[in-house]
């Protein structure tokens, strides 16, 4: 499904922990090289040290992984860049970088999503070429990270880190990336693919803004006169076992009536 990402330990599908992780090449010299940058770039509202990012001001910190050049990195965004319609020209920025930045901090919030979303704005500001949400599969070059930072609220939130058009070998549309907000992803079968991620946007939207309760066995419809869809929990989502993309908030069925 997403051929190009890290790999990472399973964790039990039980479990609520769970972090988010932007991937941000990048033509420092070094980290040291970084460390100055960072400082310089965001008027020390940022601080490096010691493999970690510091905001001050929220009290928040940030891991980073700093790493050296890899040659999978252009395929990996190209791959992921696609809903985008990343360019050419950024392709081959991404191609040629230096060194590569994971930052990882804690997810699973609204919040959460909010504050690492600035901190990979701050990477950006610092000479990073672009962003790839490692856990949800879905990239983007700088200026259009930045341009969604500028209005942080929850439908751009949304558009940073879920990808809502993955479709599997039975036919049917889901999304991914929803953890990240702390909320369940979505599936739909039966439907025009379309029609099947205009129907995840709305719902996933309504979760996010209208911060409803929801439970199994209730029906959404996208207007009074629309077809209607009962809502159950889907058991089996299709990145069970896979520790960036698995939610283990859940998964949401959306059935016509």
């Amino acid at each position: 499904m997403w051929p190009f990402k890290r790999k990472l330990k399973p964790k039990a599908e039980t479990s609520k922990v769970f972090e988010s992780i932007l991937c941000i090449p990048g033509n420092w010299k070094s980290w040291e090289d970084f460390i100055l940058i960072v400082v310089q770039a965001t008027n020390g509202e940022y601080i490096a040290a010691a493999n970690i990012l510091l905001h001050p001001k929220s009290s928040r910190h940030f891991k980073i992984e700093f790493c050296t050049y890899d040659e999978k990195m252009k395929r990996a965004f190209e791959y992921a860049g696609r809903v985008n319609s990343v360019s050419e020209t950024f392709l081959t920025e991404i191609e040629n970088h230096k060194h590569v930045i994971y930052l990882t901090g804690t997810g699973g919030s609204i919040d959460d999503a909010e504050h690492i979303a600035r901190a990979g704005y701050a990477i950006l500001k610092a000479g990073g070429l672009g962003v790839k949400v490692e856990t949800a599969g879905k990239a983007f070059q700088s200026q259009q990270w930045m341009d969604l930072i500028e209005n942080c609220d929850e439908a751009n939130l949304y558009k940073m880190f879920v990808l809502n058009s993955i479709v599997n070998q039975a036919g049917e549309t889901y999304s991914c990336g929803m953890h990240n907000l702390g909320l369940k992803d979505t599936i739909i079968g039966g439907e025009d693919f379309q029609e099947s991620v205009y129907l995840i946007n709305l719902f996933s939207i309504y979760q996010l803004v209208d911060k409803p309760i929801i439970q199994e066995g209730q029906t959404f419809s996208c207007e009074i006169d629309a077809p209607k869809f009962s809502i159950t929990i889907h058991p089996d989502q299709p990145y069970s076992g896979d520790a960036l993309f698995y939610n283990s908030f859940g998964m949401w069925r959306l059935s016509r009536i």
